[in-house]
């Protein structure tokens, strides 16, 4: 099951700049397009190479999956609330929370002997798949809404 989030988290963190650019926010895409091939390429550094987990590339790599998950929420976040102004920020950043909240209790009750950061690493693909699907889910029951021309 772990691997269904991890690849689901993946294919989002790879889209994610397409929210961004279908918003109109450049800026974000571009930083978010930079990031993610900071990303790629420092994962391709780590696989070729076999780094030790204290290596700066190994640190940087989890540094930009991190960074990438957070950008990935956040633009999805910014696409539901153009799309959708009649919610505030606060409230969507609240249920993004939330998700993150529930995906690390059900981590911890899965394995509690993980290691914080593995945990929190697993709580928050989890959390980008759930919030980034219902995002979509949002926008596509939008569309299914809108009258015919």
């Amino acid at each position: 099951m772990d691997d269904f989030f991890v690849n689901l988290a993946l294919l989002y963190m790879l889209v994610s700049p397409a929210f961004a650019y279908r918003i109109g926010r450049k800026r974000v895409a571009r930083l978010n397009m930079m990031t993610l091939l900071l990303y790629i390429v420092s994962w391709g550094y780590v696989l070729g190479v076999g780094t030790p987990s204290d290596h700066p590339v190994s640190i940087l790599w989890d540094v930009l999956l991190f960074l990438n998950l957070l950008l990935t929420v956040m633009t999805s976040a910014m696409f539901l609330f153009e799309r959708r102004s009649n919610h505030s920020l606060m409230r969507i950043a609240a249920v993004a929370a939330s998700f993150f909240l529930g995906s690390l209790v059900v981590t911890y009750s899965i394995d509690s002997r993980d290691v914080l950061s593995e945990m929190m690493l697993q709580a928050s693909m989890m959390t980008v798949v759930l919030f980034v699907t219902s995002v979509i889910w949002i926008r596509l029951r939008q569309i299914n809404r809108q009258p015919d021309m």
